[in-house]
């Protein structure tokens, strides 16, 4: 099967980038604006919460009000509705990312990579945006104003994949990961600048987090409502899937899935054995599951929707929509300095069945 993914370039103050990726979605995805255009069914218990979260992102996500402004406006909704949409998002991300030191690779830069696996139902949508005041950045989108991945003008990277998959979303207050991640491309040009904005950040999500700079340090942030731990490198490498590894977060993990184990002990043996370059990545970026991270389980929430494989020295990211593993599918450079506009790439997608035993759980024996 083929899929379309839209890539935007969005350019100029808060609320013109918010119109025009509204208008992006009404031409890439018509049915996509009644989800907006019908809020909770005129529940007004609702849109008292969308109030309270227009509070908490002036608090922690500053201009990000005025963009959600701009999207409302041209849809001739609430921001009040669409803000809340944007934090009901449902569990997300059986991925897995990685940071590779300047001392592990061949070219004697940072190298990241990150494979991105859920289901059809996501957008499929990569954005470089471009505000005054906040950092240029280049990365795949959730409910609009949100990122899943990126890389910002700084050369600094960020990467998620959720953690705890297997319990109930926590009903504190807080917020999802994506605002998070937007957060850091936005105001971050350093790993230890993205740290400061990581540590009190009120989540109700739990998430493993790596960000890497153009310097030479990366970290891994594993967070949840009540728990946290980091680990910072500047030799080496970090890597993460869909499990606490950390001695104060793993203590809070009942269960780990078996396909998040195994991408773990993957990437530990694969880039501990010597020098990585950017085709090594992409080698182990397009081998098939489980000695791999290409997966087609699209119907079972495990299917590879996009991969990526950035040099932080140079800004850019490499992309391949859909699983590198297949056919026509294949890997295109984007940047936060791409010209203004939007182009449509398609992407084949095969649909096939998990492997037996990749969804059991293994208790934690931390």
């Amino acid at each position: 099967m083929k899929r379309t993914y839209t890539y935007q370039v969005l350019e100029g103050d808060a609320r013109t980038v918010g119109r025009h990726a509204a208008r992006n979605l009404r031409e890439a995805s018509p049915e996509a604006v009644n989800f907006y255009a019908k809020p909770f069914m005129g529940n007004i218990d609702r849109l008292k919460e969308g109030n309270r979260l227009l509070e908490l992102n002036e608090r922690w996500c500053p201009g990000l009000n005025e963009e959600i402004s701009g999207f409302a406006e041209e849809l001739g909704v609430e921001p009040e509705a669409v803000v809340y949409y944007t934090a009901t998002i449902p569990k997300t991300g059986h991925c897995s990312h990685f940071a590779i030191m300047p001392d592990r690779t061949t070219t004697g830069t940072t190298l990241c990579g990150r494979s991105y696996e859920w289901s059809l139902d996501d957008a499929l949508t990569l954005s470089t945006v471009r505000i005054p005041g906040r950092a240029a950045h280049t990365g795949f989108g959730v409910f609009a104003f949100g990122r899943f991945d990126g890389v910002n003008e700084h050369g600094l990277w960020v990467s998620m994949s959720a953690s705890n998959p297997a319990v109930p979303l926590p009903e504190t207050e807080g917020f999802r990961f994506w605002s998070l991640l937007r957060t850091i491309l936005d105001r971050a040009s350093s790993v230890d600048e993205a740290l400061e904005i990581a540590r009190p950040f009120p989540l109700a999500f739990h998430i493993n987090l790596i960000v890497a700079d153009k310097g030479g340090r990366a970290a891994l942030i594993e967070k949840g409502p009540a728990v946290m731990d980091i680990k910072t490198i500047d030799r080496g490498f970090l890597c993460s899937t869909n499990h606490y590894a950390l001695p104060a977060t793993k203590a809070a993990t009942e269960k780990r899935f078996e396909h998040s184990l195994k991408r773990s002990a993957f990437l530990e043996e694969t880039l501990g054995s010597g020098q990585q370059s950017p085709e090594s990545i992409k080698r182990m970026l397009s081998s098939p599951f489980p000695r791999g991270l290409a997966c087609h389980y699209y119907e079972e929430w495990f299917g590879t929707l996009w991969s990526i494989q950035a040099d932080l020295s140079k800004g850019t990211i490499e992309v391949c929509f859909g699983p590198a593993d297949v056919g026509d599918n294949q890997y295109r450079t984007f940047s936060p300095r791409d010209p203004a506009g939007i182009s449509r790439f398609e992407a084949e997608l095969p649909q096939e069945k998990a492997p037996e035993g990749t969804w059991a759980t293994e208790a934690n024996r931390a």
